[in-house]
């Protein structure tokens, strides 16, 4: 019997289902057949009810007030891939709040990794080097310190919001991923963590770095976000993501990503796919930009 695929991703503190609904509905608009998952923390029997109705198998988890939603997800997958030893193929483990879905996913990676015995992770660049982004530089400054920044410095920033890969490997990454986050100087280190192994041999040699031109994901923060162009802007790597006529969004070939990382923060964009998909997401009157959803987790 041929295996499964498995989208996954955690939640803290939602009763919405509109917080939800973009990432649910757009993987089903991909024709993914695979199982759609999420870890609930902190909800309401209502929106569970809601998510079982559109497919949605649910698993509730405890709330640890110890740890962010950012790095307690990695705990709770890794349980559940353990739980579910070899029962799935590929595994996409992603944000749900700011992520929506532009084709099956599982198409990049049976064409990028099925044939590969050494390449089992899919990573996202951000397209910009860590040395050039501030808030990724002194994250990892802050926890790793500068001997390991220094190692690691000019590679591409990875987004820890968008894992893909062979089951087996994205069990052990979640539980490295949890271990390297715990107990460090500043509160979200998930991502300073992901670059950090990444950044060795082990697992870099397991890993393919993706960027624009390969259309697997966009992050939409040093990309496109309006007030952040002119910063980011000298040091991107490739050619921004734009918004096509059809509504889709594509890299400067005018090819489609499978994943949007961070459309929330582009307003058209975020605009755009609240009508298409019928939900109440507003911007934060507060900042203009964000999502009223923007400062809960995951």
């Amino acid at each position: 019997m041929a295996k499964k695929d498995l989208i996954i991703g955690a939640f803290n503190n939602y009763t919405d289902y509109d917080v939800l609904k973009p990432w649910v509905q757009s993987i089903k608009d991909t024709g993914f057949e695979g199982d759609i998952v999420l870890i609930a923390i902190g909800t309401t029997p209502e929106l569970i009810k809601r998510l079982v109705e559109e497919g949605v198998l649910v698993v509730t988890a405890p709330r640890n007030d110890k740890m962010m939603i950012h790095m307690q997800r990695f705990i709770h997958i890794y349980n559940f891939l353990k739980e579910h030893e070899g029962e799935y193929r590929y595994v996409i483990s992603t944000d749900v709040r700011d992520v929506i879905f532009q084709f099956d996913p599982t198409d990049f990676l049976h064409n990028n990794i099925n044939s590969s015995y050494t390449k089992g992770i899919i990573a996202s660049s951000e397209s910009i080097k860590i040395k050039d982004e501030e808030w990724n530089r002194e994250n990892i400054r802050k926890n790793f310190g500068d001997y390991f920044y220094n190692e690691i410095k000019d590679n591409d920033v990875c987004n820890v919001g968008v894992l893909a890969g062979r089951s087996t490997h994205i069990k052990e990454l979640c539980f490295y991923l949890y271990q390297f986050s715990l107990n460090r100087p500043d509160w979200v280190a998930d991502q300073a963590a992901y670059n950090m192994l990444l950044g060795t041999k082990l697992w870099s040699e397991k890993t393919l770095v993706t960027r624009l031109e390969d259309t697997w994901a966009v992050n939409a923060h040093v990309t496109n976000k309006p007030d952040m162009l002119d910063v980011f802007g000298p040091y991107l790597l490739e050619e921004r993501p734009s918004m096509n006529e059809k509504g889709a969004i594509v890299n400067s070939d005018g090819d489609p990503f499978a994943i949007v990382h961070q459309y929330d923060r582009v307003p058209e964009w975020m605009e755009y796919f609240s009508k298409k998909y019928g939900t109440n997401i507003t911007k934060d009157t507060n900042t203009g930009s964000s999502p009223k959803y923007f400062l809960y987790n995951a």
